[in-house]
């Protein structure tokens, strides 16, 4: 524990526990409507219960968490109004973060992009949905960056990070796979003729198949 560090300093317990339950929420180790048991944390995590419970309301006043009478802590699980009112949200922002990349991203960042989705598509072939779902929010997350770093830091990420984890289920249909990696080739070549109206309605285009494969799941 003494290695995490985050902008050059040792992370506090509290930090360091707060730090790992965001990864495993965000990766889908940790899965929506799972219950948190502080004790089990703990043991895990290799720390008292203390730091774990200061984490869980940080998580809880984020809206990650919530407490149940019955149940304690447990991951927020979206109903499917909820949801359709997160992609609504994120299909808006993204679709124009999506358009200023198109206007902004530079010979090197497209090369990236281009790098990244090859080898997204390479992996496809035998990689678990779990390791998909990680390189496909890695993809997205690179993309937006190029269009506003700001915006994706503060307004995109927590959404992929807390409310929207990868939805391992979405990477385990070859019929989506096919899909999700055809729509992903055409943000990229949209990007690369810097063509930013193409890019936007790709991506537009990209998070309403998206949105309806989670409704469906």
């Amino acid at each position: 524990m003494d290695n995490d560090k985050q902008h050059g300093q040792p992370l506090s317990k509290m930090e360091y526990v707060l730090q790992r339950l965001r990864s495993e929420m965000a990766s889908g180790e940790i899965l929506p409507g799972r219950q948190i048991r502080q004790a089990e944390i703990a043991e895990r995590y290799g720390v008292s219960p203390t730091p774990v419970r200061e984490a869980l309301r940080l998580l809880e006043a984020d809206g990650m968490i919530q407490y149940t009478p019955h149940r304690g802590a447990t991951v927020t699980e979206l109903s499917a109004r909820e949801l359709n009112d997160l992609y609504l949200i994120r299909t808006s922002v993204e679709t124009e973060v999506a358009r200023l990349a198109g206007e902004r991203a530079t010979p090197e960042q497209v090369a990236e992009i281009r790098r990244q989705h090859e080898e997204l598509k390479e992996a496809a072939r035998t990689a678990d949905a779990e390791t998909l779902s990680a390189m496909n929010r890695d993809f997205h997350l690179a993309f937006l960056r190029t269009g506003s770093p700001l915006v994706t830091q503060h307004v995109v990420a927590p959404l992929w990070q807390g409310f929207l984890p990868p939805s391992r289920s979405q990477w385990r249909s070859d019929e989506r796979k096919s899909l999700f990696i055809a729509e992903h080739e055409a943000l990229v070549q949209a990007l690369e003729q810097g063509d930013a109206e193409s890019v936007a309605d790709a991506m537009s285009h990209h998070l309403h198949s998206a949105a309806k494969s989670r409704a469906e799941d």
